[in-house]
């Protein structure tokens, strides 16, 4: 018995082929992953199951996720090999995205703090933390440098540790324990 199946509709992939369009599934990411066969042009079904249209919206989706680790990347109606088929033949590879957005990013990460970096790249601010000494090496401070007038005005001034934290880009226990030190060596001197 002669498989019958119903074309829907017919769209254009992101190459520009025709596609017979002969299933819709729903995403929760906004769009629909169409499933079909490439146009026979005399409205002949060649047989074998539909195949996932790479169509804009889905290309789309993968680029605005490139670096996203968390499951978007194959949240989607259709198995993981199709996806990955799919995602292959058009470049997406996690590990090489990734390695290119820090790459891009390098001097932000350098100059910037974490939560800075983390605000302005729409990252988590743990990833940065994490990453940062993988990418740069391990870093510290210069032994003092919060003693500089500019600095420690700001440790001796009535803000409050949060801001001290903000501006001179620490954590609010370390705004604590330097301003601490900077109000006790002024007893000193």
């Amino acid at each position: 018995m002669k498989r019958k199946s119903v074309i829907i509709d017919q769209v254009y992939d992101v190459e520009g082929h025709l596609w017979d369009v002969r299933e819709i599934r729903e995403s929760r990411h906004g769009f629909d992953l169409l499933f079909g066969s490439p146009d026979s042009h005399l409205g002949v079904y060649r047989g074998g199951l539909p195949r996932l249209i790479a169509t804009q919206s889905l290309i789309e989706f993968w680029d605005a996720n490139r670096t996203k680790h968390d499951g978007i990347l194959f949240d989607l109606p259709a198995g993981r090999s199709t996806l990955k088929r799919i995602r292959r033949r058009f470049g997406f590879n996690y590990l090489d995205n990734l390695s290119e957005f820090w790459k891009e990013r390098l001097d932000d990460l350098e100059t910037l703090s974490a939560r800075e970096f983390a605000r302005r790249h729409n990252v988590n601010v743990q990833v940065v933390f994490d990453t940062r000494p993988k990418i740069l090496g391990r870093r510290a401070r210069q032994i003092g440098w919060w003693r500089t007038p500019e600095r420690l005005e700001i440790l001796r001034s009535k803000l409050s540790l949060r801001e001290v934290g903000e501006h001179l880009s620490i954590s609010i226990s370390q705004a604590h324990r330097l301003r601490r030190q900077a109000l006790h060596e002024t007893v000193l001197v």
